[in-house]
């Protein structure tokens, strides 16, 4: 019933140069200043009539090529809440060199109120998820941006160097009421005390203490852990940021680099559809032979474990890698999602200025770009690009495997891979 809201914001700053004698009149520390906000805001992410049950053209149904009608899988209350954002933060910006070293840091504090997410649910209701008000949490971290502008200057050299930080943790304050954890699909979870999302995945029967995963001593096979097992969350904690700028008599080099840590990835379709058919590196272990299961105890026979150096598996090739025991455990197909980009290279040259004296066209300029050059990975991920992810309607699988539109650190076999870019331009002033 409540079609409007309200969401104020307020800032503040203090020039400490102006007012602290000493610091804005020397060519060493020539600016200081302090800032803080505070604000709230507020947003709906439903579409228009995304609260109501709808019907689409059926497929072949009842029969042939006599069509009726779908009921929609994802259901939405009447009732949703806006969901709004809390944030404070205070920072300070300084300038040394007369303005040749800039430096900024932020502090920021978000609280985060009736998260709307679309919740996954079981295929007995007659629905595949639903929208609720579903999560609570907070968001606070760092940034951090210096700027060398220039950090070299010798006659027509002028090389600038500007590098970015930042730093975020957030954690789940509240699910639902008596309900302290729920999946949103996708293998990702909503669960309080930890960070938002957390994957929760299948995994194998593992040693408590070492986490190596235990074999049956005489197949030297894995067994599937009845229980899931919680990982990592699915958003980076650390995102570091490069730009370089080189001029020289009229060319200009320009570079942009970045690189992001503290978060999984999931590549199950894709990493699924390579074991199946035999493709990864994994299925050629030992030359496509039984093969000792890596990191691998097994009991001596007295309870003990000890490590797996001769009990290889009785299962192998097809008969391994394209059964549950290797698809169906989720965790085989988890990776670090940190990665080193290339993003941008650029490389210009504008003609003389002099060459256009009296006339009507007053410059030009020439240049290429390339984009998404390179991308270094760790080894845990033999895949892909981490940020290669997809998105596919809730409606065509069930919860563990469905996207249901909270997508972000899942890769999908449905996607044209990743590509590089590259770009040529001319620019004509007048």
């Amino acid at each position: 019933k409540d079609i409007s809201y309200f969401y104020p914001g307020m800032n503040a700053s203090l020039l400490l140069h102006k007012l602290i004698p000493g610091i804005g009149d020397n060519s060493v520390w020539n600016y200081a200043k302090l800032r803080g906000a505070i604000s709230k805001t507020g947003n709906v992410t439903t579409a228009p009539y995304q609260n109501e049950i709808g019907f689409s053209v059926a497929t072949f149904f009842p029969y042939g090529s006599v069509l009726g009608y779908n009921q929609n899988l994802s259901g939405y209350p009447r009732q949703l809440n806006p969901e709004f954002v809390l944030t404070k933060e205070v920072g300070v910006e300084l300038g040394f060199l007369k303005n040749r070293i800039n430096f900024e840091a932020t502090y920021y504090h978000q609280d985060n109120t009736d998260q709307i997410l679309n919740v996954a649910l079981s295929n007995t209701t007659g629905l595949t998820s639903t929208l609720l008000n579903a999560a609570e949490f907070t968001n606070k971290g760092v940034e951090l941006d210096l700027k060398l502008t220039p950090l070299v200057k010798l006659g027509n050299l002028e090389v600038d160097f500007k590098v970015n930080y930042s730093h975020m943790k957030n954690e789940v304050t509240k699910v639902l009421d008596d309900v302290d954890e729920l999946g949103i699909g996708n293998y990702l979870y909503v669960i309080k005390g930890q960070s938002a999302f957390t994957f929760k995945v299948p995994d194998y029967v593992r040693d408590s203490a070492t986490g190596k995963v235990i074999v049956d001593r005489v197949s030297g096979m894995p067994k599937l852990d009845p229980n899931t097992r919680r990982f990592g969350q699915n958003t980076p904690t650390d995102i570091l940021g490069l730009n370089l700028n080189v001029n020289w008599k009229g060319f200009t080099f320009g570079a942009t680099a970045e690189y992001r840590t503290g978060n999984m990835i999931l590549f199950d379709q894709v990493g699924q559809f390579l074991d199946d058919n035999g493709i990864s590196s994994y299925t050629a272990a030992n030359g496509r032979r039984a093969f000792l299961f890596p990191n691998s105890v097994v009991d001596d026979g007295s309870g003990k474990l000890i490590d797996n150096t001769n009990t290889y598996t009785s299962n192998f090739g097809r008969l391994y890698w394209n059964t549950s025991i290797n698809g169906d455990v989720i965790s085989n197909y988890l990776a670090s999602g940190a990665f080193w980009k290339l993003r941008e290279v650029s490389i210009t040259y504008a003609m003389p200025s002099r060459l256009f004296k009296g006339n009507t066209l007053k410059g030009v300029t020439f240049g290429i770009t390339g984009r998404n050059l390179a991308t270094w990975r760790p080894k845990s991920n033999p895949w892909t690009d981490p940020e290669f992810s997809g998105q596919i309607s809730a409606a065509t699988s069930t919860q563990g495997s469905a996207y249901t539109g909270n997508a972000q650190g899942r890769s999908t076999g449905y996607n044209l891979p990743p590509t590089r870019l590259y770009g040529a331009n001319v620019i004509f002033t007048f």
